[in-house]
């Protein structure tokens, strides 16, 4: 008998997730595909996997026997596209947006100057769970929390860098002598980030930032490029902006002045499908570890959405 690992993933995926639908949606097929896959191999099988007299289709008894099985050729049939995808062809990057330190994460990887690195944005996606399934990208950065809903079974994550969100003010504003500047101070502060264009994850982020603290930002307009976005911020003394801690400084005639009580943090995962080789993702690992974040054990005392901390 040839049993085919598309069925095999079908079953264990159907039973994993209780529900035609939402298998059908993990497996980015419709649900007639997979349901047609279902009685081909309980066809070949001759045997029942499923009770579907319920709302929510219910394993049998002789599927919850079987189901160990199939979870282990599937796996091996991971197993086997990770060995030969080892080192082997490009690693694609979702970095979110070319213009955040994921780029700088991604830069990194390629340095190592053993694999190809192709960076990808997904403007187009709402989150990485998107990006993963309907695209060929390898790893997505981003914040897991933007996933909605229980952690999806075939997805794995790893925070790489708990990357401190900083003042970035002209040398003339007053805050920018500044060791450091407490939350509260900024609830007066005039900030400004045009969010035209700006990824998802990032508004999501700013939003709740500015409900938890009372900040106010302005979002209206575009950057219109980085170099007249900084022009703007040198030139008025009294216009600040939030700033990735670990990008590069910005120039001359700018100040970078940390923020605390408490240190508001964008939590970057990495974020990848089970083929994926641990090399490649140690790579990903290893070159976020070489930009400026916040220990992972210091997590506790810095402020990052409730839905990102839910996912350390």
């Amino acid at each position: 008998m040839d049993l085919d690992s598309g069925t095999l993933r079908a079953f264990v995926t159907v039973a994993d997730e209780g529900h035609f639908g939402r298998a059908a949606e993990r497996l980015v097929i419709s649900q007639q595909a997979i349901s047609k896959r279902i009685n081909r191999l309980e066809s070949q099988l001759g045997v029942s996997l499923f009770d579907r007299s319920l709302r929510n289709v219910r394993i049998t008894e002789t599927g919850r026997r079987l189901l160990p099985l199939a979870r282990q050729a599937v796996d091996t049939a991971d197993a086997l596209a990770v060995e030969a995808a080892r080192n082997a062809g490009p690693l694609r990057i979702d970095v979110l947006d070319d213009h955040l330190s994921s780029m700088l994460i991604a830069r990194g990887v390629a340095q190592r100057g053993d694999v190809v690195v192709e960076a990808r944005t997904r403007t187009d996606h709402h989150d990485a769970l998107e990006a993963l399934r309907t695209t060929d990208v390898d790893i997505a950065l981003g914040r897991a929390g933007a996933v909605t809903g229980p952690w999806p079974a075939d997805l794995r994550r790893r925070v790489v860098l708990l990357e401190p969100i900083r003042l970035l003010v002209g040398a003339r504003h007053p805050l920018a002598g500044r060791d450091a500047v407490p939350m509260a101070d900024l609830r007066d502060a005039r900030l400004w980030f045009p969010m035209t264009g700006a990824p998802r994850e990032w508004i999501d982020l700013v939003d709740e930032l500015c409900a938890d603290f009372g900040l106010t930002v302005d979002r209206t307009g575009s950057t219109l490029g980085l170099e007249y976005f900084l022009g703007r911020l040198a030139d008025d003394p009294g216009l600040g902006t939030l700033f990735g801690g670990a990008m590069a400084a910005p120039g001359p005639g700018l100040a970078v002045v940390p923020i605390v009580d408490p240190v508001p943090v964008f939590a970057w995962w990495a974020m990848w499908r089970r083929r994926v080789p641990d090399s490649r993702v140690q790579a990903v690992q290893d070159a976020a570890s070489r930009l400026y974040g916040v220990p992972l054990e210091a997590a506790g005392d810095t402020w990052m959405p409730a839905a990102d901390r839910a996912r350390l």
